[in-house]
């Protein structure tokens, strides 16, 4: 008897110990902690910023659950809330400096350390990095129009701010994220002693990432209010004119119209191009056609009438979401002759850009 009521109480102490481990280990977070220190942190890079925290102590020995973070911020091409959700405890992202910028951050926990079977989230936590109003008032620049001529070179040009004073003067930085720092224009443009514009040769730029820019400045030893832009460069190619040209008028009384794709840089997978073609000097006759190929067939028109055709060419969709167009390029027009076979060539070497231009997509800022 003895032996069993001692086995009997062994049991149950194994038994108690085991429950107590059960209760005070198997749900050791009762609910999930934000996070803490959060800071948004400019680094000079006129506008991509540093966010970082830290995580509660409590959760740091954790190793039975899985725990990410929830990040909720302004996205600044798209002017909407943005959520991302991640393992790591910081982010980068471009921000608006021209406004205040909200972050928030909270912890999702999810796991057998946790007594629920659905994840659980802790309260965010919020940091606002506040817009830098500085400046004399209505000194700000009223934009900035950036071309990238031919894949090769960028202007940017800007527009004076409102307000005016005898000595203003202006100054560009820009930074990608293949600089360690910003840096100030390489190449001023300048109209009557006063910077207009920037221009970058190739060595200065980085495609497909975010090019930043700030136009500040001073006036007589005040500074004048700063102006933010963000620009994808490849949205902003306008390639050379085309200048080689050869039409051909067929016995069947089609025209056969080839071309050489514009000299530079721009891949000529990246191009598109536009042939305009019809009754010389009647626009509302005119037939406009968009080809990728360096070729076209195109049945002629009125053939009473002098007879032309021109084509330009611009970045397609596949390589750019926005675009500027080329210059046309010379016309090549076909005598009121009908019937008769035509070879007409064209080589204008000229530049292929002018001051003019002519966009069918915003550029981003």
């Amino acid at each position: 008897m003895t032996g069993t009521v001692c086995y009997k109480a062994l049991w149950e102490l194994m038994a108690l110990l085991a429950l107590a481990e059960f209760s005070s280990c198997e749900f050791p977070v009762k609910t999930a902690y934000s996070p803490t220190d959060l800071r948004i942190m400019d680094p000079g890079r006129l506008g991509q910023l540093h966010i970082n925290w830290t995580v509660p102590p409590i959760l740091r020995s954790v190793t039975d659950c899985f725990v990410r973070f929830q990040l909720e911020y302004n996205n600044t091409y798209e002017n909407r809330s943005q959520i991302v959700r991640i393992r790591e405890r910081s982010y980068s992202a471009q921000f608006d400096l021209e406004k205040d910028n909200h972050v928030k951050v909270q912890i999702l926990i999810s796991g057998s350390c946790v007594n629920s079977s659905t994840e659980v989230q802790s309260p965010p936590v919020e940091a606002v990095l506040n817009a830098q109003r500085k400046g004399i008032p209505g000194s700000k620049i009223n934009d900035s129009n950036c071309v990238f001529y031919n894949w090769e070179y960028m202007e940017c040009i800007w527009d004076k701010g409102r307000v005016q004073h005898p000595d203003y003067q202006y100054r560009l930085y820009y930074w990608h994220k293949g600089m360690e720092q910003a840096e100030e224009c390489p190449q001023y443009i300048a109209s009557k002693g006063k910077k207009i514009g920037c221009r970058f040769n190739r060595q200065f730029l980085m495609d497909f990432t975010e090019f930043n820019i700030c136009i500040n400045g001073s006036a007589e030893g005040h500074p004048l209010q700063p102006a933010y832009f963000t620009k994808q460069i490849q949205n902003l190619v306008k390639p050379s004119a085309i200048t080689t040209l050869s039409l051909e008028s067929l016995s069947n009384g089609q025209l056969s119209l080839k071309w050489s794709p514009s000299v530079g840089r721009v891949p000529h997978q990246c191009l598109e191009f536009e042939v305009e073609s019809g009754p010389a000097g009647d626009g509302d006759l005119m037939q406009k056609n968009i080809t990728r190929e360096s070729s076209i067939l195109i049945s002629r028109l009125h053939e009473h009438m002098p007879f032309c055709l021109r084509v330009r060419c611009r970045v397609n969709h596949f390589c750019a979401d926005s675009h500027f167009w080329s210059e046309w390029s010379s016309s090549l027009c076909l005598p009121a002759e009908p019937g008769l076979p035509h070879i007409l060539e064209s080589d204008d070497t000229a530049s292929g850009f002018s001051d003019g231009l002519e966009s069918d997509g915003e550029s981003q800022t």
